[in-house]
């Protein structure tokens, strides 16, 4: 069985009237993307990442939270002994 892992890489909030979401993503966060989370997929590369709104803003009013979600396989469960 696999599970899920999440590596948060920024923060965002709704645009006044709009359907979008603007995101503010670091640099060295955008660098060290590019060195290690890029996605082959038919001989191109892609940065595949997902936004989920917050269940209340936060203290500098972001609403959403952008983070990358890759399959691991999930941690063997020991056996209890008798």
């Amino acid at each position: 069985m696999s599970q899920f892992e999440k590596t948060y890489i920024g923060k965002g909030s709704k645009v006044n009237g709009l359907d979008i979401i603007r995101v503010s993503i670091a640099r060295e966060t955008l660098e060290g993307i590019l060195k290690s989370q890029m996605v082959d997929f038919e001989g191109n590369e892609y940065f595949v990442f997902e936004v989920a709104a917050l269940k209340e803003a936060d203290t500098y009013g972001k609403t959403h939270t952008a983070y990358i979600s890759k399959k691991v396989p999930a941690p063997k469960k020991k056996m209890a002994r008798k």
